[in-house]
C-alpha cells in the first residue's frame, strides 16, 4: 500500500530532447543566423564608391546647388543617346544654350572601390544640337560597369543624371529641384 502512494521518478530524457531547451536556445540562434545573413548582404551589396576628389566636390557643394537653381530658371533639358563606337549625341533645350558644353562621365564599376571618369568637350552641330565622342570600356568591363553619372555644364548652370544601361537607352536630364 506504501507504493500506491509514492510518485515514481520517469526516467529523465537527454536535455537537447527537452522541448523548453528549444525555445531557450532557439530565439538566440535565429538571431545570430539573422545576423550573419545581414552581414553577408551588407558585404555583397555595399556600393563602395569613393570619389578622389572628394574633399574638392564637398567645398563646391554650396556652387553646384546654386548651377542646379540656374538650369531650372533656364528650364533646361537635355536628352542623351550614345553608340558602341563612343559617339555621344546630345539634344538640349532651354534659354542658355552656349556653342561648347562640358560632359563629365562616371563610371561606377561593381568591383572597384572608386569611379574613373572623362570629361568630353561637346561642340555644337546645329542649334540646339551638339556631339562628341568618348572612350567606352571593352566590353568585358561594360558588363561590371553598373551606372554611369552624365554631368552636363554651361557657364552657370549644369544638369546631372544617372544612366542605367547607356548602350540601350536614352537619358533624359532635367533640373534637380
Amino acid at each position: 500500500m506504501n507504493d500506491f502512494f509514492i510518485l515514481k521518478k520517469e526516467k529523465a530524457d537527454h536535455w537537447y530532447k527537452e522541448p523548453w531547451m528549444l525555445l531557450v536556445l532557439g530565439g538566440p540562434a535565429i538571431v545570430v543566423i539573422a545576423a550573419l545573413f545581414t552581414f553577408y548582404l551588407a558585404w555583397h551589396g555595399s556600393d563602395n564608391v569613393i570619389s578622389r576628389d572628394y574633399y574638392k566636390q564637398g567645398i563646391n557643394i554650396d556652387k553646384d546647388i546654386h548651377r542646379d537653381a540656374k538650369a531650372g530658371e533656364y528650364k533646361m533639358l537635355a536628352n542623351i543617346k550614345t553608340d558602341s563606337a563612343g559617339h555621344i549625341l546630345l539634344q538640349l533645350e532651354g534659354k542658355a544654350l552656349p556653342e561648347k558644353i562640358l560632359m563629365t562621365v562616371a563610371y561606377f564599376a561593381r568591383n572597384s572601390e572608386y569611379e574613373d571618369s572623362q570629361k568630353v568637350a561637346l561642340t555644337q552641330i546645329k542649334q540646339g544640337m551638339y556631339e562628341g565622342l568618348i572612350t567606352i570600356p571593352s566590353p568585358t568591363n561594360a558588363e561590371n560597369l553598373k551606372l554611369w553619372h552624365m554631368k552636363i555644364e554651361g557657364p552657370d548652370w549644369r544638369l546631372t543624371a544617372d544612366w542605367h544601361d547607356p548602350l540601350h537607352s536614352t537619358l533624359q536630364l532635367k533640373p534637380q529641384n
